[in-house]
C-alpha cells in the first residue's frame, strides 16, 4: 500500500486485471476515522468488485486504533493491516506510528489486539526486516505469538 497510488481508482483497475490478489487500501490513520464519523465513506467506501481488500490503518493508540477498527464493521474489509512499516519522515519521523512502531514491540501487539476485537476480522501487520540496530521483525514477532496475526507484510 502507497499513500496516493493504492487509491480507489488504481484497486479497481488492478481489480479487472486480476482476481487473484489481494488488495490494500492507502493508509489512513485511525484519528481520521474517529475525528470525522460524518464522512467515513470518504475514507472506507469501495466498490465490492474489490473484495479481497484489506484496510491499512495507522496508529498508536490501542484504544484508538479499536474504536477506529469498530468504525469500520460496517464496510466488510476483509482484514485489517497495521502499518508498522512507513518509513515516511511524516509518519515513523515524528515517531508516532509507521517504521518507529517496530521500536516497540509490546505497542504493536496491544495495538493488534485492539484491532482485532474491534476489527472482528485478521489483522495483518506491515513491517520492515528491521529497523534500528536492535530491532527485527522478529521481536515483533515474539511480541505477537499469543495473538491470531495471520501474516506480516
Amino acid at each position: 500500500p502507497m499513500m496516493e497510488w493504492t487509491d480507489p481508482h488504481y484497486r479497481h483497475l488492478a481489480r479487472l486485471l486480476t482476481h487473484h490478489t489481494w488488495l490494500y487500501t492507502e493508509m489512513v490513520v485511525d484519528k481520521t476515522l474517529l475525528y470525522n464519523p460524518d464522512s467515513l465513506e470518504k475514507w472506507l467506501e469501495f466498490s465490492p468488485i474489490q473484495h479481497p481488500v484489506v484496510l491499512q490503518l495507522g496508529g498508536s493508540d490501542p484504544e484508538s486504533l479499536g474504536a477506529a477498527a469498530r468504525l469500520t464493521r460496517p464496510f466488510q474489509y476483509d482484514e485489517i493491516n497495521l502499518n508498522c512499516g512507513c518509513p515516511s519522515e511524516k509518519v515513523a519521523g515524528a515517531g508516532c506510528f509507521g517504521a518507529s512502531l517496530m521500536l516497540e514491540p509490546e505497542l504493536v501487539a496491544d495495538c493488534a489486539s485492539a484491532i482485532a476485537e474491534g476489527g472482528n476480522v485478521e489483522v495483518t501487520i506491515k513491517c520492515r526486516i528491521g529497523y534500528a540496530p536492535r530491532t527485527s521483525i522478529y521481536s515483533i514477532g515474539y511480541a505477537l505469538e499469543h495473538l491470531n496475526v495471520v501474516q506480516y507484510i
